[in-house]
């Protein structure tokens, strides 16, 4: 393929995708996507994830066995992430370990029911102590947190051992010695760590980009505000802008909520920066703190200067553009949006297509033969795209791009405004193939769908674009947020929320799907009673859903919790697709 207008760049399509932007706007900043019509409704940021269940364990009890001494301290480390800072963990280390052990600075998720067992200690025990020895941990761990609360999932059908070396003192035994961070079970994650978007701001400057974190209950609000302050991650660099803090940081390690207010003392750094990185600063801690929601009492100063309307002018918001789910049905192009589907064009010859992206302004189809053809807003052909090269999956981005990806599944293409670009992806491992991709709502975020080399499951990576929205690259590594194997087809469902199934297999047309808030742990998604073939989200009779397409042409719907029932959109479907 030859480069056009000097620029070398790619992407990637989840097959059958398709949408268009419209003008009304909808908050997506909670987990789960609301209605797309009427006003949009801010939330208190307390009111996220309230229905918790603290725990109150006990201390160690005298004459504990060494494998007891443990559990209790497995049993304790939930409450010290949530509420108590480690008070009673504490009680299970001796002074020294107490003193050197940090909770905070990983966690370990695992699921099942952990095997403690002890062995003999070939060190030997310490002076003063009356006899020493280990007790092993094996655990079916499912995912990690490092300091920054950045989850990564793990190959839960793995085990792995945690060991932890015991001394017995004055005929009680204590841990002596343990690795930094905590241990937590998926059924106590949610209860303990908050979800937190650290909003970042896209490198165009044009929009916010949620950043998840999980950070613990109890001092959240602290951990978010290092955060912003922080620099970005890996996987967004290049994508959103570096911090500007002129190295400003919290003056108190506390971020207190009192009368309704939350209060942000800085040090004086925030003083030296200019009016306009200032007032981002500001904003972005806003958002962050309310969960995307600026409809609060925020208190910041800094050096004793106040400093809480610094962002009084600052027009970015969280809102996102509503998008409308599209089908190919029957030679037609057919949008869901409203009560009933309405033809907004005539696309004939396609009753094979492989794949299908569509906006307002136009889209393309993706033949069978793999060779993606463009269309104009009412459905007419405007040509071939990407040099007629053969491609594997379309999708559309941000403001009516298309995205491919090469029929290899090692290249990937971008359009927008009928200028093509390839993009370049320097991480990709030999072997590595690329079978879906999604375009976040923003356009500053991929997911990618990868197999058979050395990434398995879905990544997500940034995409850095210019002051026009026109892409320039991708982030210089993509992270890990699904270790799920044969991904067939994702989207997201909201700005937080993806949403992804396995491909049916060839022999009983088994399929599995999940939803998770990226990167964080994933939750099983039922699917309806067939073989699905594509997936999409959007405004589906004027309500936000996810949409899917079987192997008999028809499209079903579900919204809210993604629990309830599916409910027929339309039939007689070719392709699906949304923005």
């Amino acid at each position: 393929m030859s480069k056009r207008n000097g620029s070398v760049m790619r992407v990637i399509a989840a097959a059958g995708t398709a949408l268009a932007c419209c003008l009304a706007l909808s908050a997506c900043s909670s987990p789960l996507g609301l209605p797309t019509k009427g006003a949009v409704q801010t939330f208190a940021p307390a009111q996220q994830q309230t229905r918790r269940v603290y725990t109150n364990p006990e201390g160690p009890s005298d004459d504990a066995q060494p494998e007891t001494i443990v559990k209790g301290f497995y049993d304790a480390m939930p409450a010290g992430v949530q509420s108590d800072g480690y008070h009673v963990a504490r009680q299970f280390l001796t002074p020294s370990a107490s003193s050197d052990w940090d909770g905070d600075t990983a966690a370990v998720v695992y699921e099942g029911t952990p095997d403690f067992r002890r062995r003999a200690n070939t060190m030997g025990a310490p002076q003063g102590a009356e006899s020493s020895l280990i007790v092993e941990v094996e655990l079916q761990v499912v995912g990690s947190l490092d300091e920054h609360g950045l989850y990564r999932p793990e190959d839960g059908t793995k085990t792995r051992k945690l060991a932890y070396t015991l001394i017995k003192t004055k005929g009680q035994w204590r841990i002596s010695s343990l690795d930094g961070g905590v241990v937590i079970s998926s059924a106590d994650f949610e209860q303990v760590f908050r979800q937190v978007s650290v909003y970042q701001v896209a490198a165009s400057g044009r929009q916010l980009v949620p950043d998840v974190r999980w950070l613990s209950w109890r001092n959240w609000r602290t951990q978010a505000v290092k955060e912003v302050l922080d620099d970005v991650p890996d996987w967004l660099s290049g994508a959103v802008r570096e911090s500007v803090t002129g190295g400003t940081t919290l003056a108190v390690d506390s971020v207190p909520l009192k009368d309704s207010t939350i209060t942000v003392q800085l040090t004086q750094g925030i003083g030296t920066l200019t009016a306009e990185d200032r007032a981002i600063l500001v904003h972005r801690i806003r958002l962050t703190l309310g969960d995307g929601n600026t409809e609060y009492a925020l208190k910041v100063t800094g050096d004793g200067v106040d400093y809480s309307d610094a962002d009084a002018e600052v027009k970015l918001s969280t809102e996102q553009p509503s998008v409308s789910v599209y089908t190919l049905t029957g030679g037609h192009v057919v949008s869901l949006a409203s009560s009933s589907p309405l033809r907004v064009g005539e696309v004939p010859g396609y009753d094979d297509a492989k794949g299908f992206a569509f906006h307002s302004a136009g889209g393309a189809v993706l033949r069978a033969d793999g060779i993606v053809e463009c269309l104009e807003k009412d459905g007419s052909a405007c040509g071939r795209m990407f040099d007629g090269d053969a491609m594997s999956a379309v999708a559309a981005g941000l403001d009516g791009e298309i995205w491919a990806v090469a029929d290899n599944g090692r290249a990937l293409y971008v359009s927008r405004n009928r200028k093509e670009s390839e993009i370049q992806l320097p991480w990709l491992a030999a072997g590595d193939v690329i079978t879906a991709l999604a375009v976040s709502p923003e356009g500053e975020r991929l997911a990618l769908a990868v197999s058979g080399g050395e990434h398995n499951g879905v990544l997500m990576i940034g995409v850095a674009r210019d002051g026009n929205d026109e892409v320039t690259g991708l982030s210089r590594t993509p992270i890990t947020v699904s270790v799920a194997r044969n991904v067939g087809m994702l989207t997201f469902y909201n700005d937080l929320n993806l949403v992804y199934a396995t491909a049916p297999n060839d022999e009983d047309r088994h399929q599995e799907a999940w939803r998770q808030v990226a990167p964080g742990p994933a939750q099983v998604q039922r699917l309806p009673d067939a073989t699905v073939v594509s997936m999409a989200s959007g405004q589906i009779s004027l309500y936000r859903r996810l949409a899917v397409l079987d192997n008999a042409g028809i499209v079903r719907s579900v919204s809210g919790s993604l629990d309830g029932s599916w409910s027929i959109a339309d039939s007689q479907v070719t392709a699906l697709g949304v923005q």
